[in-house]
């Protein structure tokens, strides 16, 4: 599922200080020139945040579906390698991924060419990285209380415009196989293992951790709170066979409930992580080639881009 990383334009580092090793690893594509050949202002961001049970994943799994993405739409697109556990649990990850948004941001990234419209920005992740996408848009939400500070330190002009979740696992607090086992017996022997899942989380969230603050299972956060902070619109995909959709599912009725607008869509015969297939018998073309059009229509219409 990985690749070797020669589809980005720049393998980065961005200082993130007290955070995993103190920097970060970041991939980044600018789109090509046919892209943006008639275009001189700053160009919209999104933020990708790759699966892995948070202590696997790196950008280059995703690198095709970036550098499509930022080619097709013409925007800016940085993938994050952010902290992994267990030697960097919660909230490494989450505080490095933030650091990053500001950085990119900031005239520091213009150094690197990469041009941001701070006003059109949008935060994909998959999996883990769905739950990290959620959190973010959790934490950016806030207006008032010593969260705020969060939003405050970005630019004014600042709008997170669209989250888009694949598979997300928004409900990390509560045991993985309690989850498992609230899915039939078809869709359990298609899920992730209970002893492999748990595991990954266990070592996300030490036991010192409160595993029902919001930032770690956004499904806590309900309908009157979220109607407060009002998160970014949601693009929420799941796949049929993966106990964790039911768990999106309802995080997506939350958000509804909250005013946001939610898209939601299922692949019934889907597993876990089918977005990233390109062989195998898991593989479903189709599947997958509608699922990352719907990504793009769903960029396309949140960030103002011209088709």
């Amino acid at each position: 599922m990985t690749g070797n990383g020669q589809d980005y334009d720049e393998i980065l580092y961005v200082p993130t200080p007290g955070l995993g090793v103190g920097r970060v690893r970041c991939a980044a594509c600018r789109p090509s020139k046919a892209a943006t050949a008639s275009k001189e202002e700053p160009l919209p961001l999104v933020l990708v945040l790759q699966g892995g049970g948070f202590v696997l994943g790196q950008p280059e799994d995703g690198q095709k579906h970036d550098r499509r993405i930022s080619d097709e739409l013409g925007v800016v697109v940085i993938s994050v390698d952010y902290a992994k556990s267990p030697r960097y649990p919660y909230p490494h990850a989450l505080l490095q991924i933030y650091g990053v948004l500001k950085w990119a941001l900031s005239d520091q990234a213009k150094a690197h060419g990469l041009h941001v419209d701070p006003s059109r920005v949008a935060v994909m992740g998959n999996s883990a990285g769905g739950n990290l996408t959620a959190a973010l848009s959790l934490l950016l939400s806030f207006k008032e209380g010593p969260n705020k500070r969060f939003r405050e330190e970005l630019p004014q002009t600042f709008e997170h415009r669209l989250q888009v979740l694949l598979y997300p696992s928004v409900d990390v607090g509560i045991p993985y196989g309690d989850r498992f086992r609230r899915s039939t017996p078809e869709v359990q022997a298609q899920s992730l293992p209970v002893a492999v899942a748990e595991l990954m989380e266990d070592s996300y969230l030490p036991p010192y951790v409160d595993r029902h603050h919001i930032l770690i299972r956004p499904l806590e956060a309900g309908s009157a709170l979220l109607s407060s902070l009002k998160p970014p619109a949601a693009l929420v995909l799941t796949a049929g066979m993966d106990c964790l959709k039911q768990e999106a599912d309802t995080y997506s009725d939350l958000l509804r409930e909250a005013g946001v607008k939610v898209d939601a869509h299922d692949y019934p015969l889907a597993k876990h992580g089918f977005s990233h297939y390109t062989k195998g018998q898991d593989f479903r073309p189709d599947d997958v080639e509608d699922c990352w059009k719907r990504i793009q229509g769903a960029l396309e219409s949140s960030l103002e881009l011209s088709p």
